[in-house]
């Protein structure tokens, strides 16, 4: 960038600032006595381009107004390789800040209007921002020093800003990373709490389970015996009074078959003998008890004996199937009558439930062992009364369906217990999940966060080597110009990655600190340093040639030395053609000729500068920077 001219108004100490036509190559002399203005004109510069000083930032950007004005304007003319553009900045006392960028063959125009987009078209057409200006081609009010190792302009001229740009992010991110980390890990310990709220037992839900299954068939089987009670204490009741009464026809068919086979065996056997054994003794004492017995006993009625016999004998089978019938409805009825002592003993094998300790039981009385075990038999036997076998039956029931009454209850509280304990293993495994997700998640981190470690750790390296270039071609660059400005003294600087500068003593043969040796030649070094920088920006990034503003370098010098700086600096590089210098005033008997001298005077609130050789052109009108709040 190469200044064409300068037009401001209400800037500082003057109330009107033109410099016209200013040379492209050579050196700039600015002289004048102290509050002169001179560094006004770098500073106007200065916020003309970047809308704010070396010595007021953007929050102190209103002071840049003349003392009592309201409103501050400039108009800049610049070349950029070959392109010419005008740059236009205005402020005034409310805070209104415009600016705008055209191009000066067009000025109707505008490639850029506002604060924001003049600032980041700028930054594209010049190749540097303020910072980097500050740390290369502004040298301001005698600043001459080692520049700052954490510089972001120093750092971007060595490539190192980028690399720390990104290790900062990393740097950023590792850091919310592990905040992540506290808030996952706080959220897992109130995980973890909820789980041990819970109260969660391993393998209590299939036990709880297990328990009502069993319970539940429990249940099943007493309601099954209580029904097969009742049902036998019907069956009793029902078949007690038919039993007997199959007995008593049971005996009543056994005596009259005993009956008829006696009187059968009579009969038969008398007639054997009337019939088959006449002759015999006992034969004729049958006949003669025949006849005393049975008056007008004929021998004619002897087949009527045997008839008697056939027919009793016909009455004793008859009697004797009908035994048999008796006998086995009799075993019928009491086979149905005695199912009731195993529905009984089925009973009387249920357990009752367990009460819980410090509850008094309610349940009704159960009959006692004595007298089951008195009265089970004649239930056996059928032979127990109906109402005495009923008042025990019937205690009995009450206690059972108390019992069942009490398991059905308790089958409800662990239905209860399960569903609970359900929600709880379903929330534990919620809540397990979520943990295992979120230690997934920190896993996750840790190793997001170990990568860019490694990265940081790459990063740092490179950088390092690019500090280590950057230093390497900045000593380099300083070798070319230090003799210059040292009429060969001193040529070698030795610069520590935090940019600490020794210079090599030929006398000492040793690199000494820059406290051992004068300030004037501390300057020229930090001048050669600071022109080194300068250099190097414009090989990295700058296009075409470039200007250089310095204020007060030779503060420190004595006329030798401004002599050497003066010629050093009209003929130091190809690139940095337009050099400004401010000084109070120049050493006499110099050969240098400036390719334009400013002279500036406590005295006078306007400057105007014009080479002979061209006309006072008409000041160029600011009202086309709007302003921007």
């Amino acid at each position: 960038m190469i200044i064409d001219s300068v037009h401001a108004k209400n800037v500082l100490k003057y109330e009107s600032l033109d410099l016209e036509r200013v040379p492209e190559k050579g050196i700039i002399a600015i002289s004048g006595e102290n509050e002169s203005g001179k560094s006004t004109i770098g500073e106007t510069i200065c916020f003309a381009l970047f809308g704010r000083t070396f010595s007021l930032d953007h929050d102190q950007i209103l002071k840049v107004l003349r003392w009592g004005e309201n409103r501050c304007s400039v108009i800049l003319e610049f070349t950029v390789d070959g392109v010419r553009y005008q740059l236009g900045r205005f402020l005034d006392r409310d805070g209104n800040h415009g600016a705008r960028l055209s191009l000066v063959e067009r000025p109707e125009e505008t490639l850029a209007r506002g604060v924001t987009a003049v600032g980041e078209r700028l930054t594209e057409i010049l190749g540097y921002d303020f910072d980097e200006f500050i740390e290369s081609f502004y040298l301001a009010q005698r600043e001459i020093t080692s520049p700052h190792p954490h510089s972001v302009a120093v750092k971007t001229m060595a490539g190192v800003a980028p690399l720390e740009q990104v290790v900062e992010d990393f740097q950023e991110e590792i850091a919310k990373f592990d905040e992540m980390l506290a808030d996952i890990d706080a959220e897992v310990e109130a995980l973890r709490q909820e789980q041990e709220e819970l109260d969660f037992q391993e393998g209590l839900l299939v036990t709880l389970e297990d328990n009502k299954n069993a319970l539940e068939a429990e249940v099943g089987a007493n309601r099954s015996r209580v029904i097969r009670l009742r049902e036998a204490l019907d069956s009793y009741e029902r078949d007690y009074p038919r039993l007997r009464k199959a007995r008593g026809k049971r005996g009543r068919s056994r005596f009259w078959r005993f009956l008829s086979f006696v009187l059968a065996l009579v009969a038969g056997g008398a007639w054997g003998l009337l019939t088959q054994a006449g002759d015999l003794p006992q034969a004729q004492q049958l006949q003669q008890l025949l006849q005393q017995q049975l008056p007008g006993w004929r021998p004619e009625w002897i087949p009527g004996i045997g008839i008697a016999a056939l027919v009793f004998a016909f009455f004793t089978l008859f009697f004797w199937a009908r035994v048999g019938a008796h006998n086995r409805r009799a075993r019928e009825l009491q086979a149905e009558a005695g199912a009731l002592a195993e529905a009984l003993e089925a009973a009387r094998a249920i357990t009752p439930l367990a009460e819980p300790e410090g509850q008094a039981g309610d349940e009704p009385p159960r009959p006692d062992e004595a007298r089951y075990a008195r009265l089970l038999p004649r239930i056996e036997a059928v032979e127990a009364d109906p109402e005495e076998v009923r008042e025990l039956v019937e205690a009995e029931l009450a206690w059972l369906e108390h019992q069942v009454a009490r398991k059905e209850a308790r089958l409800e509280e662990l239905g209860q217990q399960i569903d609970q304990e359900l929600e709880r293993v379903q929330q534990m495994a919620r809540l397990s999940e979520v943990i295992d997700g979120l230690e997934r998640k920190e896993a996750e981190i840790r190793a997001s966060q170990e990568k860019r470690r490694k990265a940081i750790e790459l990063l740092e390296g490179a950088a390092a080597d690019f500090s280590n270039e950057f230093n390497k071609e900045i000593r380099e660059m300083v070798a070319r110009t230090l003799p210059v400005f040292t009429q060969g003294r001193y040529e070698h600087l030795r610069i520590d990655p935090d940019l600490t500068v020794k210079v090599f003593s030929s006398d000492k043969h040793d690199f000494m600190d820059l406290d051992e040796v004068s300030s004037g030649t501390q300057r020229q070094i930090m001048l050669a340093l600071r022109l080194a920088l300068s250099q190097k920006l414009l090989n990295r990034k700058v296009k075409g040639a470039q200007f250089a503003f310095l204020d007060e370098p030779f503060a420190f010098f004595d006329e030798e030395r401004t002599r050497y700086a003066l010629k050093a600096l009209s003929g130091l590089s190809e690139q940095l053609t337009q050099i400004w210098i401010v000084a109070q005033s120049y050493p006499e008997g110099t050969d240098l000729e400036f390719a334009m001298a400013i002279r500036c005077s406590r005295d006078l609130d306007s400057l105007k500068e014009v080479p002979p050789a061209s006309p006072h052109e008409e000041m160029p009108d600011l009202t086309e920077a709007e302003p921007q709040p």
